[in-house]
């Protein structure tokens, strides 16, 4: 297991976006390793809050004195997709959901998210309940995993390395992050600096934690949530998760909240150059702020 730091994306330009009021409430959704939260809670006055939520249980097992001595901040160990569970309706100034998965579980091969670390296929935010990428990849039909690989990963050869899957695990069940990759370089040739393998590791997480699922019940909580004024400030980190926020800021593809919002600023922000070359997981990032107006 690599013990490595996690630069928080974006933070001046969050902070910059999102805390409009010193005094409110505000919910950091998804805590990771508190970059986000430490810097809000600096920005916030005496009487300010800060709501933390975190599905992953090792990012709420062992928090700093500068969380637990402050009685401004809280921290929950749930789905973001909960929200409206921990707030009443109309109290929140401000949300925001970063939906990058953090470098600390990106660079710990017992979780299995990199196809660059040797580890078990397990890629469970919450690895204590749900079934691992193991057990899917093993018992998935082979027309489930293409649908994943095409639609999730947007991965053109999504059928040939289905088929090579497939192929692979009837002799053997695929076990490593290790097996799965070196599977994907068999069935699609290397052209690129990118890894064949980058966009199915990314579905195969996705699906395995019902990621998009979750960000459409997010989103609809927050709407609810925030307070007239309130500001949803959402950073994704490719096009699939970026479509269904930006439609959701212009009330579209709603389930059935008639929330209307507003963008503060540019309708989306990038990292800048600076910030990519200290931290290249910034590359990708997309972040988009709106306020709720009626």
């Amino acid at each position: 297991m690599s013990i490595l730091t996690h630069e928080a994306v974006m933070t001046e330009e969050v902070l910059e976006s999102l805390i409009h009021s010193r005094k409110g409430l505000y919910v950091d959704c998804t805590f990771g390793a508190g970059g986000h939260s430490s810097r809000i809670l600096e920005e916030l006055n005496k009487d300010g809050k800060l709501l933390s939520m975190d599905k992953d249980k090792n990012a709420t097992r062992f928090l700093s004195k500068k969380f637990t001595k402050d009685s401004r901040f809280k921290i929950i160990n749930d789905s973001f997709s909960q929200l409206s569970l921990y707030v009443e309706n109309e109290t929140v100034s401000g949300v925001l959901i970063d939906l990058g998965i953090s470098s600390t579980q990106l660079d710990d091969s017992d979780r299995g998210f990199s196809f660059q670390l040797d580890g078990p296929l397990d890629m469970r935010i919450d690895n204590s309940q749900g079934i691992s990428a193991e057990e899917w990849i093993n018992t998935a039909t082979k027309k489930e995993i293409e649908d994943v690989f095409w639609v999730l990963g947007e991965d053109r050869f999504s059928r040939r390395i289905a088929k090579k899957i497939c192929d692979i695990r009837i002799k053997n069940p695929i076990r490593t992050t290790k097996e799965l990759s070196e599977i994907v370089l068999s069935a699609v040739s290397r052209k690129s600096k990118k890894h064949p393998a980058t966009n199915i590791f990314r579905a195969i997480r996705m699906k395995i934690n019902e990621e998009l699922e979750e960000l459409y019940k997010v989103l609809e909580a927050s709407s609810y949530a925030l307070c007239f004024g309130g500001r949803l400030a959402v950073i994704s980190f490719h096009s699939i998760e970026d479509r269904i926020v930006k439609r959701f800021i212009q009330g579209k593809d709603r389930v059935d909240t008639s929330v209307k919002f507003s963008y503060i600023g540019d309708r989306f922000i990038k990292a800048t150059s600076e910030e990519i070359k200290r931290n290249p997981r910034s590359r990708s990032a997309i972040l988009r702020v709106a306020e709720k107006v009626a």
